[in-house]
């Protein structure tokens, strides 16, 4: 990891970062559509995300960006959600959105930022950490086995135009 490299939790709402955050979240979006994604962002769903991430902050959610010489490079949030009733009701930490800028990955940000993420989930006493992939984003799932996260179910889904 570069020596200039830093990861900052974000905790004010406000903070200017932010419109870095809202950029790299569109990009990580096109970046998914190019490797499977069905669901597409809406028009405003970039917006929708960034007022419910910022609602959720010190509460129930968590915003890590990576700095390399004090520019935004990246970003990882979490959130805590439980699970259902007949599952036990458990703590369950819930990575739902980590992306670098493509020039940044292979530099230690992407650890760092997941790093960060597990740190804080162990704050909260989480009984485990969850995150989905996309099946054909090889490098992602690549990263996230070597960070010790393994397959356990595989979502699939059909068009509602592939029914009629």
């Amino acid at each position: 990891m570069p020596d200039s490299l830093k990861i900052r939790e974000i905790t004010d709402r406000d903070d200017p970062v932010l419109t870095d955050v809202e950029h790299l979240f569109l990009d990580m979006y096109d970046y998914m559509q190019q490797h499977g994604l069905v669901i597409g962002l809406s028009s405003d769903g970039h917006q929708k995300w960034m007022e419910g991430m910022k609602n959720g902050l010190g509460r129930f959610g968590v915003l890590f960006v990576s700095l390399l010489n004090d520019k935004v490079t990246g970003f990882a949030h979490g959130s805590i959600r439980l699970s259902p009733d007949y599952l036990g009701n458990k703590k369950l930490g819930v990575i739902t959105h980590i992306h670098l800028k493509e020039s940044c990955r292979r530099q230690g940000a992407g650890n760092a930022l997941v790093k960060a993420l597990e740190v804080w989930f162990a704050e909260q006493h989480v009984h485990s950490v969850e995150l989905q992939v996309l099946s054909d984003n090889l490098p992602a799932r690549g990263f996230w086995n070597k960070l010790g996260y393994h397959d356990e179910l595989m979502q699939c889904r059909k068009k509602g135009d592939d029914l009629r």
